[in-house]
């Protein structure tokens, strides 16, 4: 019964985390196109292309993420809504339903960022330089909503954005290494 109430909960908020993606899918177009339009003229007269059109997808994808990830965690709440401060690991676990829901959504809310960002940016390949990056990005997240009472700081959730950036990057090695054997196989035949 729990895991279903838990279940609903984060289906209900991730509902809500869809309605700024159309605005956010908006946003990566139009950065595709015109990143498109300097590929083109970049071609045309220099022989060179700036980025492939798969990096572009993956970088307009991954402006739409970010968009959505901001409006939800940042800019949908009113400066000085929320100034709790809780540097204990796991107290967010030791709430209610919704405390709960919240630590799987910060893991859930991360893993197109260690997904995303390693197909744009080479280093980022690394685990050295893909999971730094996730950590960073989550703490200045929770330092931003610090600042500005508009959420909750909480050491949980920065571990929790961690854990979401490594499943993230796992599911991107792994399909990566499938894309390789997969190659390799049809090389043999």
């Amino acid at each position: 019964m729990i895991n279903k109430m838990l279940y609903k909960i984060i289906v209900l908020d991730i509902m809500e985390l869809l309605l700024y993606l159309p605005k956010g899918l908006i946003y990566g177009a139009i950065l595709i196109a015109f990143l498109i339009l300097i590929n083109g003229l970049l071609h045309r007269f220099r022989k060179y292309q700036l980025v492939s059109l798969v990096k572009l997808i993956y970088l307009g994808l991954f402006v739409a993420y970010i968009y959505t990830l901001l409006q939800q965690t940042y800019f949908s709440r009113p400066p000085g809504s929320r100034n709790t401060v809780s540097l204990i690991l796991g107290e967010t676990w030791q709430g209610g339903l919704q405390s709960k829901a919240y630590v799987i959504e910060n893991i859930l809310m991360m893993i197109p960022f260690g997904v995303f960002l390693p197909n744009i940016l080479k280093p980022a390949e690394s685990i050295f330089c893909c999971i730094p990056l996730g950590f960073f990005f989550s703490v200045s997240l929770e330092y931003a909503q610090f600042l500005s009472q508009r959420g909750h700081m909480q050491v949980d959730d920065v571990i929790m954005n961690v854990i979401g950036t490594i499943i993230g990057y796992l599911f991107f090695v792994t399909v990566k290494r499938l894309r390789r054997l997969n190659k390799y196989i049809i090389e043999k035949k």
